[in-house]
């Protein structure tokens, strides 16, 4: 089945030369002018009209080619390389960003349910009570009276998703694996103590209390949808109370990657405020009414506070 290629014409050679000679005819040099094509066909002759299927191209460098081609290949998988990361980075980093956001509230959610379970032992229907002075005059203090209650789900769920926790290599006078008793801040020596107050209450800033009638106390549980309860919060080093109210300090030390904060409120239900509504709103629920890190002003006024805390400032803690 073998059909032989058709060998070239045998005029094949002189068509080239006059076609080379046509253009180099064609082409002027300095001093000369162009030829006409009747010049051209008078020089040429009539071979002319027998290689008019023969066409010359300008030769390309196989080097040069291999090159550009080269070139051209490694842009295009440049190209695509970005517009792959430049659509598929942001996606995954928002779907890590909701997963932590979704853990952290559902952790919320369990002491929330915690709280509630504490508040329907209480004759009063209180929260976890925050001493006022001495050892137990501390926000993290929650975790404690919560656990000797056998109500807290375990340790673990004091560390937000969102936040690294501390390294217990670091902190060798506490075990942050476990939650102290009362009683072992009272017998602590003051070092020990002061680790206890700073990482009982993990990542979590907890309900400084209330002035109720010129007394401080508990706030009263009354499924309130605006009383936040606590929040997840970094606010774990010694963060001034006039950097709360500015976004490019405040945004350093949330978690979440510094969009803003889990906030569990009264009746149950938890919150994502983003760090530009939590600057706008008229309760901020790491301020008091008066704008410090202390007990809230009013029954209504809900303020929370890192573990360390006490619920005024210069308050004795042992």
């Amino acid at each position: 089945a073998y059909v032989p290629v058709d060998p070239p014409s045998v005029d094949l050679v002189a068509c080239t030369l006059s076609l080379i000679d046509r253009q180099s005819l064609s082409v002027p040099t300095e001093g000369t002018e162009a030829s006409s094509g009747a010049d051209l066909q008078s020089r040429s002759g009539s071979i002319y009209e027998d290689c008019d299927s023969v066409k010359l191209s300008v030769p390309t460098s196989p080097i040069a080619a291999s090159t550009s081609s080269r070139w051209l290949d490694w842009i295009g998988v440049a190209a695509a390389v970005t517009i792959f990361f430049g659509i598929v980075l942001p996606t995954l980093t928002n779907e890590r960003f909701e997963a932590r956001k979704a853990a952290c509230q559902d952790q919320l959610r369990r002491l929330g349910l915690a709280l509630t379970q504490f508040v329907s032992r209480s004759p009063e229907q209180r929260l976890p009570a925050v001493a006022e002075s001495g050892p137990e005059a501390f926000a993290g203090v929650y975790a404690l009276r919560l656990n000797e209650a056998g109500l807290m789900p375990n340790s673990e769920v004091r560390w937000c998703p969102s936040i690294a926790s501390p390294d217990a290599s670091e902190n060798t006078l506490v075990n942050l694996g476990e939650i102290q008793s009362v009683n072992s801040l009272h017998q602590s020596p003051v070092d020990q103590l002061k680790q206890i107050q700073r990482y009982a209450g993990g990542h979590y800033a907890y309900n400084l209390g209330v002035i109720d009638e010129d007394r401080y106390t508990p706030p009263k549980f009354e499924s309130r949808a605006s009383f936040a309860v606590m929040a997840d919060t970094p606010l774990v080093g010694n963060l001034a109370v006039s950097d709360l109210g500015r976004s490019d300090e405040l945004s350093k030390w949330l978690g979440h990657d510094g969009r803003g904060i889990n906030v569990l409120y009264e009746d149950g239900r938890v919150r994502f405020i983003s760090l530009d509504s939590l600057q706008a709103m008229p309760d901020h629920p790491l301020l008091n009414h008066q704008g410090n890190v202390e007990a809230g002003v009013n029954i209504d006024d809900a303020s929370l506070a890192p573990s360390w805390r006490p619920p005024f400032t210069d308050v004795p803690q042992r």
